[in-house]
């Protein structure tokens, strides 16, 4: 049964310390302590108390119904769980969803507008780590809960899309389709062969190049499938996760397959090939250009698929390993 059909019936590794309690059930606490002030700042019964991705306790004390998204990655699978936003933030590069283009749009990811979040009078916020966490006490003065969540791993991807059930009521139907999508990446990891391709992740942006090293959907999706990322040995930029472009370095570390991830589009990307590299005999001496090895990766691998997170794993393992998958 495909996932859109499980969800056209809906109707559109997890959180140890998470619970749920219902005002319905016996086993509520803040049925058992109405006026507890440790539990909840309003005085009302708990629907929801869970820990957010930076260990941060959050308490949502009815089911929340007016959701603002400001994680651009976690809006996609917010919505396949049978979430609805009443607004989001946005990123270059970044598409929205068709079903979440009536959420209003918020600002960008990294330059949000606080004015327009509170004048939605939300009932829960869910940001980045990254990007949001400085919001948490100018929202908590409105009375509004935030909780920050990552879904740049497929463990990330599980767990919050088990928070969201939880967080839209629909936990059920949140554990078989999660389940069904373990189910296949599994089946798709235990076929792979006992050999490490070496790889590189280019990342192509306005803001420049760099070699990714670490944090990313698309080298978690690498690692489970056994290949080697050359840049794990090399000296982080800036920021941690990646390292400045350097053609002598890659000649160094000879990868036999360069991944490019491009912000933006394909077209952008393979235009800045053209532009900065194909006339540079460097460039052409690298083992995966000469082996016609060079491949833009889909725009999923940038935006989280949610859901869908499957079909990476087959597309690269299909890539990398085609007598084991098949072209």
């Amino acid at each position: 049964m495909s996932l859109i059909f499980i969800f056209a019936l809906m109707g559109c590794s997890s959180h140890t310390n998470q619970s749920h309690h219902s005002a319905n059930t016996p086993d509520s606490v803040a049925a058992e302590n109405p006026s507890s002030s440790e539990t909840s700042s309003f005085n009302q019964q708990q629907y929801l108390i869970f820990e957010d991705d930076v260990e941060q306790e959050v308490i949502l004390n009815k089911k929340p119904e007016r959701v603002v998204i400001l994680n651009t990655e976690a809006l996609n699978l917010f919505y396949q769980l049978g979430g609805q936003a009443v607004g989001r933030a946005s990123a270059l590069g970044t598409p929205v969803p068709e079903v979440a283009m009536g959420a209003e749009d918020v600002g960008q990811i990294n330059q949000i507008s606080l004015e327009k979040i509170t004048s939605m009078n939300p009932d829960l916020v869910i940001g980045h780590p990254r990007f949001h966490a400085n919001l948490k006490e100018a929202l908590a003065t409105s009375h509004i809960p935030l909780a920050l969540v990552n879904v740049n791993s497929y463990d990330h991807i599980q767990r919050t899309g088990k928070l969201f059930g939880q967080i839209i009521g629909k936990e059920s139907e949140t554990e078989e389709v999660l389940k069904e999508t373990d189910n296949h990446v599994q089946m798709i990891i235990n076929q792979v062969p006992d050999t490490t391709p070496k790889f590189a992740f280019i990342s192509i942006a306005s803001t420049g190049l760099s070699i990714q090293k670490s944090g990313s959907l698309a080298l978690d999706i690498a690692d489970k499938l056994k290949l080697k990322n050359v840049a794990e040995g090399m000296q982080s930029g800036q920021m941690p996760n990646s390292v400045p472009y350097s053609i002598e370095k890659l000649i160094e570390a000879d990868p036999e397959y360069l991944f490019m991830i491009v912000y933006g589009t394909e077209e952008y990307g393979r235009q800045k090939i053209k532009d900065d590299f194909e006339s540079n005999p460097a460039w052409a001496s690298l083992r995966a250009v000469k082996e016609n090895r060079m491949v833009f990766l889909p725009s999923d691998f940038v935006n989280s698929p949610g859901l869908k997170i499957d079909q990476l794993f087959e597309y690269l393992a299909k890539l990398v390993y085609p007598d084991e998958y098949g072209k």
